[in-house]
């Protein structure tokens, strides 16, 4: 059976069993193409892209970033707006007061609470010692204790002054979850059975094929636009073309720039470009010889013209970045980093220097996962090859642990801007907490210098914003003399969306689907 077959075959089958809903509400039904689907949906347990795109219907952040508020700005939520969290004030200089809605229920019914707000941001899930959830403290290691005040206002207290507190909110790890459904399931169970207080709901998933969210008609926001979306998980980019332009499909992701002409020359779908605040990286191995050597990981980075790759692959939508920064952080520190740039000569220097002996060096990229990337990974292989580095590409579409076994020397990940601020991706990418530098993690790639970790917690306790570019500016210093990883390009996104469809792209990963933004003709 083809993949266009089985989409067609399982939209029909979606569509027939929503059909008794269908008589008593007009509501239009969206199906979405997507290159790859979750694994569940859990907050800190889904952090990537496809995760992301999804369980931003199911959940909601206690604070949000504002994106297109009322139709206006462009796209790069650097504003914050109230979401579950109505108002927040800092009372003291380490405690911060949270009013909260009282007027929200979760998916199953029960209404929401103080206590569900103190424990989704609590010691036990996410900054204890013992915390269900490992990746709290990079969003939350900073907090000491959240208590209830009253049944709409929780007080935080944190260890030192906080520069960012509701913006912590924002990132993934900022949805709120239900403290006796959670606790009943356990993290894991959750994941894969979630309650949130989002525009939709969780129907039905079946891994590997599609997800299935039914409209949360009780939702605090506003009655959701559609009665039912259901993303399908289509890994031929041209199937998802082709479902689209013949109608079976309402919108679809990840589409590579050379198809984009096929797009805008068709007359029943628009075309729709974001460039999200997510780049392109390669992390080298430094725990696996011969990548151990800075020398040489720095020779890799200067042998590659990152702009080439731009232009050839991306018909020059995407930008080449500074490491770890982005133009979000701001014009002052973006033009004053300068972007990872080619210097054949540089690299030679840095090659001889190493203790590099012609070692054949892996490079693992999960194919299918991220557009175009063979074609960028077989570009970089000749380079490296030009700079007299043997590199051989070993693609797998399995993903997760399937990437890190055997001897490996790279691989190919992204770095997001979880929340706008400085610290990250920095921290979330090279924190003293991150899966990258976690030695009991299977992701565990480099082990940070001291004085690195020293300035993400500066970061994470100056109020002064000179002192904080100060210290943002020095730690990249580090970063770059070290090479950990190596930025390539700001990521471009590609939508396509039938016509009669009225919704907007973000500047990060996740697809707003809710009343604030989607409509239908």
């Amino acid at each position: 059976m083809t993949v266009l077959k089985r989409v067609v075959m399982v939209s029909a089958a979606i569509l027939a069993m929503a059909a008794p809903a269908a008589a008593q509400d007009d509501r239009p039904t969206l199906t979405i193409g997507v290159q790859s689907l979750p694994a569940g949906f859990g907050p800190g347990l889904n952090i990537s892209n496809v995760g992301q795109r999804v369980n931003y219907s199911i959940f909601d952040e206690l604070i949000r970033r504002a994106y297109w508020e009322g139709g206006n700005g462009n796209g790069n939520g650097t504003e914050l707006a109230p979401s579950l969290a109505t108002e927040w004030r800092n009372v003291s200089p380490k405690e911060w007061e949270v009013d909260i809605r009282t007027d929200v229920v979760f998916h199953d019914g029960t209404p929401m609470t103080a206590e569900d707000i103190a424990f989704s941001f609590g010691e036990e899930r996410v900054f204890g010692a013992d915390r269900l959830v490992a990746v709290g403290p990079t969003y939350f290691g900073n907090f000491t204790a959240v208590e209830v005040v009253d049944e709409d206002t929780v007080i935080f207290t944190t260890s030192a002054p906080d520069p960012i507190f509701p913006y912590r909110f924002t990132a993934t790890m900022g949805k709120v979850v239900p403290k006796d459904y959670y606790l009943e399931l356990g993290p894991e169970e959750f994941n894969l059975a979630p309650i949130g207080t989002g525009p939709y709901k969780l129907a039905e998933m079946r891994q590997g094929e599609f997800i299935r969210l039914e409209s949360n008609d009780a939702y605090w926001g506003g009655l959701p636009p559609a009665r039912e979306i259901t993303f399908l998980e289509v890994p031929e980019m041209s199937t998802r073309i082709a479902g689209l332009m013949t109608g079976e499909l309402d919108m679809i992701t990840d589409i590579s720039p050379d198809q984009k002409g096929t797009l805008e020359q068709a007359g029943n779908v628009q075309l729709m470009p974001a460039l999200i605040d997510n780049s392109r990286v390669i992390v080298f191995n430094t725990v696996q010889a011969p990548m151990d050597d800075a020398n040489l990981r720095r020779a890799m980075a200067y042998a590659v013209d990152r702009q080439a790759v731009v232009e050839a692959l991306w018909g020059g939508d995407s930008q080449v970045l500074p490491e770890l920064v982005f133009p979000s952080h701001g014009e002052e520190i973006f033009s004053g980093r300068e972007a990872a740039h080619y210097d054949p000569q540089e690299a030679a220097r840095l090659l001889e220097a190493s203790d590099y002996n012609g070692e054949d060096l892996i490079f693992r990229i999960n194919g299918g996962y991220y557009t175009n990337y063979l074609e960028v990974a077989q570009v970089l292989q000749q380079m490296w090859r030009d700079a007299g580095i043997n590199v051989t590409i070993e693609s797998s579409t399995e993903g997760g642990g399937a990437l890190v076994e055997g001897v490996w020397h790279m691989r190919a990940w992204s770095n997001g801007m979880q929340m706008p601020d400085l610290t990250h991706p920095m921290i979330n990418a090279w924190g003293a907490t991150s899966i990258r530098t976690n030695p009991d993690d299977f992701r565990y790639t480099w082990t940070p210098p001291a004085h690195l970790l020293e300035l993400h917690d500066l970061l994470n306790t100056t109020l002064d914003a000179d002192e904080r570019v100060a210290y943002f500016n020095e730690a990249l210093d580090i970063v770059e003399a070290e090479a950990p990883q190596m930025e390539l390009f700001q990521h471009v996104e590609y939508f396509g969306v039938r016509e009669g469809i009225d919704w907007q792209p973000y500047s990060f990963w996740m697809m707003d689907l809710g009343p604030n933004n989607l409509s239908f003709e």
